[in-house]
């Protein structure tokens, strides 16, 4: 067993922050660590799901492998609030991921900030930008507040429900929400109209 684990090709990465990432979050965790935690390169799949994920499967696999370089989380509660993107300077036109970035947020209702990369930081001004972003809150135009595509999270399991018809019995042609995990998990939860 222990010959196997010697042959693993797995190490530890010596930065898991670069110099300017890590320079940023020294500068963000100071100026919010009162009310907010920061967290940084959190994986998309830890922060969003994908509604219906039974017919929206090019949406899930978007997700991938992706992660955004800061995420503030309130202290009481460890609600994401806003997500930060680092920018470089060079970079004056978004490149592709940045619009799928852009889009995925918004659709979320997460204010997503792209902040440009700074020898030094004003800190009264991110601080400022940061709390105007957080007390705003979700913009309530955003596609997660309009479509009506959203799916329940499952009460027993903690994961997406999916769309279902009741096939036989009394409730026969009846919509409802049921578990991704079924026949483990039976949970069923009715689709209001």
């Amino acid at each position: 067993m222990t010959d196997n684990l010697v042959s693993l090709p797995y190490r530890l990465r010596p930065d898991f922050l670069s110099p300017v990432e890590m320079a940023f979050y020294h500068v963000l965790a100071e100026i919010l660590k009162d009310k907010y935690y920061v967290f940084p390169k959190v994986a998309l799949t830890d922060l969003f799901f994908v509604a219906r994920p039974n017919e929206n499967v090019q949406h899930s696999s978007k997700l991938l492998r992706k992660n955004v370089d800061f995420l503030v989380l309130r202290r009481d509660t460890l609600k994401p609030v806003l997500a930060i993107e680092l920018d470089y300077p060079k970079q004056t036109d978004h490149r592709p991921v940045d619009s799928f970035f852009d889009g995925a947020f918004a659709a979320a209702g997460l204010p997503l900030s792209h902040v440009t990369v700074q020898q030094t930081y004003n800190l009264e001004e991110l601080r400022s930008m940061i709390n105007l972003i957080v007390l705003k809150g979700p913009n309530p135009t955003t596609p997660f507040f309009t479509h009506k595509d959203y799916s329940p999270i499952c009460p027993r399991c903690g994961i997406t429900m999916v769309l279902r018809f009741d096939k036989d019995g009394p409730h026969r042609g009846q919509k409802y929400y049921g578990c991704l995990n079924f026949p483990v998990c039976i949970e069923t939860v009715a689709v209001k109209i």
